[in-house]
């Protein structure tokens, strides 16, 4: 496919330039504007229209979500923008679903389609991820220079059977491996015009960050034993049933905010460690303020029955944007888009279509 570049002749836009005398802090925080109640009147349109047209309107609603989340982010009095189109979109979407209903209605007939038609799918999970990744950087923006995915399909393969002969041959303790693989492969490979991220951080940031919540959960676990033994007498009074039941809410509690706590933590060690040329990002993220977010909106979406999920979005996104900041080492009035084509959303709908989370 022939590249494209809308926007200048050359391959390059610069940034509208600044006033010279304009002095720019080093240190910029990154700031969202959103609110749950905007994006709830987004949201439940969104539902409505993808219900009556059966599923038709979901690329207009991914499109119309993303803008406002982009939209509402901003830095150094620039706001991002998501310039997907959704027609494009659509024609993804027609072909995941026609992948997907070919699957399912083959599977009825043979039990060795539905093997072959699963291992297909799980085959073609690095090409998944490399060509979403392309299609977001392509379509996502910053002021007016856009950002750049330059990862290869090839490159995904390789640390996709890396990170998953890893986990298989230590019998999943290094899955960690995988997260960083992931992160070093998405982070390493991104620009934002000319501008080049990094991730600093090593393996072993990973086996940490997932490591520390889940021996914290043995731990609770080995707690919890021990006081049974210890009152092992006093059990045959409380009934085993009610022994049972308290077991058993201890467990999914100590899991409800065990997983919130990696999620937090890998968070933490990702941004902390990414720089974009020279500038550095930086985090004030808290691992428990965090972790109570997450915990909590899971209890309100529940109680909601789902009705107060873009609260909990909004709540989410808006902590981990504005514990964000970026140490500035580069002048971002010297940007330059790079030359690059404009691919059809294939890859990121197939990923939706089969329920693939593809994200940071």
């Amino acid at each position: 496919m022939q590249n494209i570049n809308l926007e200048s002749p050359f391959g390059f836009t610069p940034l509208p330039s600044q006033n010279e005398n304009m002095q720019i802090d080093p240190v910029q925080k990154f700031q969202f504007h959103g609110t749950a109640s905007e994006y709830f009147g987004i949201w439940i349109v969104n539902i409505l229209l993808t219900i009556i047209t059966i599923g038709f309107y979901a690329p207009w609603a991914k499109v119309r979500r993303l803008r406002y989340f982009y939209g509402n982010t901003e830095l150094i009095e620039r706001r991002f923008d998501f310039t997907g189109i959704p027609s494009r979109i659509l024609i993804g979407r027609l072909i995941a679903i026609g992948i997907y209903i070919g699957i399912a209605i083959l599977s009825k007939y043979s039990v060795t389609i539905a093997v072959l038609g699963g291992l297909f799918i799980y085959a073609v999970i690095p090409w998944l991820v490399c060509a979403t990744l392309r299609f977001r950087g392509r379509n996502s923006k910053f002021g007016n220079s856009r950002f750049y995915f330059s990862g290869t399909t090839k490159r995904a393969y390789l640390e996709f059977f890396k990170g998953l002969l890893i986990t298989i041959c230590t019998l999943g303790l290094f899955f960690p491996v995988l997260i960083w693989l992931f992160k070093r492969y998405y982070f390493n490979h991104l620009y934002i015009g000319q501008l080049k991220f990094n991730l600093r951080a090593d393996w072993p940031v990973y086996m940490g960050a997932v490591y520390v919540p889940f021996l914290a959960f043995l731990g609770l676990l080995s707690c919890l034993g021990l006081i049974s033994f210890l009152m092992s007498d006093f059990i045959p009074r409380l009934g085993i049933e009610n022994v049972m039941i308290i077991a058993f809410v201890f467990y999914v509690t100590s899991l409800f905010i065990i997983w919130p706590w990696m999620f937090a933590r890998i968070f933490i060690a990702t941004w902390k460690n990414i720089t974009l040329s020279e500038s550095c990002f930086q985090t004030s993220c808290r691992e428990w303020r965090y972790t109570w977010i997450i915990f909590s909106n899971w209890i309100v979406k529940i109680m909601s029955i789902g009705l107060m999920t873009p609260w909990a979005e909004i709540r989410l996104y808006k902590y981990q944007v504005e514990s964000l900041s970026l140490q500035l080492n580069n002048d971002p009035d010297t940007m330059f888009n790079r030359l690059q084509n404009n691919p059809i959303g294939v890859a990121e709908e197939i990923a939706d279509v089969f329920d693939f989370d593809i994200s940071l």
